[in-house]
């Protein structure tokens, strides 16, 4: 059977895996005691923050037989970008996108073309580089009746709701802000994606791709769907996507902490 390594298993959000993956007998690595399984399941794994954790991580791996890692962490995944070779060459699969893959996943923008030029649906939105650009791609989304969604290129993955209806600090767990305050914020910023943002069709998708091949899928309106997207991105390992009224919003890799 295969052995599979899960880091942060000291986080309950790592489990479900055994759900997904019944064939493969689970390990699971922390840096600190797992209290809720037994010590046979469990292995000490260094602090991501020491120098030579990659290598410290491979001889573990080498050491206790393991052939595939989930490494659950957003500190580890990047990290570990830069490894996926030197593993491989051990005949150990990291699912997490490699170097290439994180750039991309980076680049919303470019996703959202690439997933257009290949025939997919995507949400309406706008790039920026300048507050007088912003001001404008917000009226053509439909601001102030549309709520726009807003996010950083330098950091995608988290996404700003610019309404000045909603008096509140969250919009189903996206933070709100309003638009003289996000003038001020985001007028810093060099590059800008606005998205017209419609809770009421929200759909979350989990997905585990190999290579662009997509091996699972929960809570899918298509599996085809998201297959074709795992295809045309070329992912590996574990994603969120993000789905509004049937069209693709955003994607990022799955991590819990």
């Amino acid at each position: 059977m295969t052995k599979a390594l899960v880091t942060c298993g000291a986080h309950p959000g790592v489990y479900f895996l055994e759900k997904w993956f019944p064939h493969l007998e689970f390990i699971y690595g922390d840096a600190v005691f797992i209290n809720q399984i037994s010590a046979s399941q469990q292995l000490l794994l260094p602090q991501v923050s020491e120098w030579d954790y990659i290598h410290q991580l491979l001889n573990i791996c080498l050491d206790n037989q393991i052939n595939t890692v989930f490494a659950m962490s957003f500190a580890e995944q990047e990290l570990l970008a830069e490894a996926v070779e030197l593993f491989s060459e051990f005949q150990i699969k990291l699912n997490l996108p490699d170097l290439n893959s994180r750039k991309l996943l980076f680049n919303q923008p470019e996703i959202l073309q690439k997933l257009n030029f290949n025939g997919m649906k995507t949400v309406l939105h706008q790039a920026t580089n300048s507050f007088a650009e912003f001001s404008k791609s917000c009226l053509q989304l439909g601001y102030p009746t549309e709520s726009i969604a807003v996010s950083s290129f330098q950091n995608p993955d988290l996404v700003w709701i610019l309404d000045d209806q909603h008096k509140f600090n969250f919009f189903d767990g996206k933070p709100v802000i309003l638009f003289t305050k996000a003038a001020k914020i985001f007028a810093a910023e060099e590059l800008l994606l606005l998205r017209k943002f419609n809770s009421s069709t929200q759909k979350i998708v989990h997905a585990f791709f190999t290579d662009g091949n997509l091996e699972s899928v929960w809570n899918a309106q298509s599996s085809e769907e998201i297959k074709q997207i795992g295809i045309i991105l070329a992912l590996n390992g574990l994603f969120e996507m993000e789905f509004q009224q049937e069209k693709f919003f955003n994607i990022k890799p799955f991590f819990v902490r």
